[in-house]
């Protein structure tokens, strides 16, 4: 074989092993193929991939941030109140389909300040679920539900991503975060300091009255504690009140309409020996596509992207009001800063389809300023601050993962992901 011969087989070898790398590269991280990811563990080593090289746009400060923050900042400052009757008319008059209350409007700031100063006339059990919550009348009659604290911010609840019990702060939390991200689906809710004694028990039904322990030291000192009524309420687990007989708590306004509960295609087993049939398949969603409204799949990826970032990994069941999705119950947000469990955005990652407002929105809360403004919007807030900074760390970590996400499903689907129902 001559030198020439020699040539042309070597250029012809480079180029095919070049063929192949390229074949492998867009195989593998790209997943340009529908099936190439065939496991959770495959798309969490290309998310790292796509980590590493985010664009400069996804870690840097948007300019667009400072526009949006002065007007959050103004619609959410607490402000004093003449007439709280007439404020809950407002409240209960906002909510259009699932968005719970406007995106702008004067009377937010004097509604969380009469959720928070309020006097509390009546109080009862609320049996309805799994965890302790009471049923509190302010006034007008207006109903309030009151999630009171188990855990201290700083708690690490360990276990699988649905553990431990409601972390109330995480209540306060979401609502804010909510209306940060324009996805103003979840009930108003503040942060409240309440006296067990004074305030619970002095307004409470006998049967609430039953499920309050009162006992007496040897000083002639009183301590209150409760366990209340619920699925797995007891007697053996109670909240109690510090030596002034004070707990924390979150004060949910309860939202006007009728809610239907639905079971999520994303449902986990809750055993720990089986799996849900997603978990394991990668094109779960391609059925769900042809049987499910596009709009309502569009909810429950932002509703998927919502809980990523706090990791609320326990929605089972879903609420919708006049059949949209409404994000009722976040208190399983926030127990281990640790962990980020991926799964949560299964409906993101398998079906490939995300709002254009969503996406925009999510961008313009880049560069670490989402955890700061939801920071700087709870300040005033009894229970401030409502998490930690390395829970505020893990909110921004998550992010760089939906970008990420959505970067990957970008060089699947294209600009064709991005629906605007």
């Amino acid at each position: 074989m001559n030198r020439r011969s020699v040539i042309i087989v070597c250029i012809i070898a480079t180029l095919l092993c070049i063929l192949l790398g390229a074949n492998f590269y867009f195989m593998y991280y790209l997943n340009a193929e529908e099936g190439q990811l065939s496991s959770v563990r495959a798309l969490e080593n290309m998310i790292r991939h796509k980590i590493r090289h985010l664009k400069p746009s996804y870690l840097n400060r948007n300019p667009r941030f400072f526009m949006f923050r002065n007007k959050l900042l103004k619609n959410y400052k607490m402000a004093t109140y003449e007439n709280a009757s007439v404020l809950w008319e407002i409240a209960n008059w906002w909510p259009h389909e699932n968005e719970i209350y406007p995106q702008h409007d004067s009377s937010m700031g004097q509604l969380l300040k009469t959720l928070r100063d309020e006097p509390i006339t009546r109080a009862n059990n609320l049996p309805r679920g799994t965890q302790l919550k009471l049923l509190l009348r302010l006034s007008q009659q207006q109903k309030i539900i009151f999630k009171p604290q188990w855990y201290p911010r700083d708690f690490i609840v360990e276990g699988v991503v649905y553990s431990g019990k409601d972390r109330h702060a995480a209540e306060v939390y979401a609502f804010y975060l909510g209306a940060v991200l324009d996805l103003r689906w979840t009930p108003i809710v503040v942060g409240r300091v309440v006296n067990l004694k004074d305030q619970i028990y002095a307004s409470a039904d006998q049967e609430l009255k039953n499920t309050i322990k009162i006992e007496t030291d040897e000083e002639g000192n009183e301590s209150y504690c409760l366990y209340g009524k619920c699925h797995y309420c007891n007697e053996d687990e109670t909240v109690c009140g510090d030596d002034q007989h004070n707990i924390e708590g979150a004060m949910i306004f309860i939202v006007p309409g009728t809610l239907a509960k639905r079971r999520s295609p994303w449902q986990r087993t809750y055993k720990e020996d089986k799996r849900a049939p997603w978990e394991d398949d990668m094109t779960y969603c391609k059925p769900l596509k042809n049987k499910m409204e596009t709009i309502r799949l569009l909810d429950l990826v932002d509703v998927a992207i919502f809980d990523y970032l706090i990791q609320n990994g326990d929605r089972h069941h879903y609420e919708t009001r006049e059949e949209r999705v409404v994000l009722i119950d976040n208190g399983k947000a926030f127990g281990n800063p640790n962990k980020d469990h991926l799964d949560i955005l299964a409906p993101l990652y398998q079906c490939c389809l995300i709002r254009k407002s969503t996406w925009d929105r999510l961008q313009v809360f880049s560069g670490g300023v989402l955890t700061e403004i939801v920071d700087r919007l709870s300040k005033q807030d009894a229970l401030y601050p409502l998490i930690t900074d390395k829970h505020k760390r893990g909110v921004e970590r998550r992010l760089l993962v939906v970008f990420a996400v959505v970067e990957y499903c970008m060089d699947k689907e294209g600009d064709k992901m991005f629906k605007t129902l």
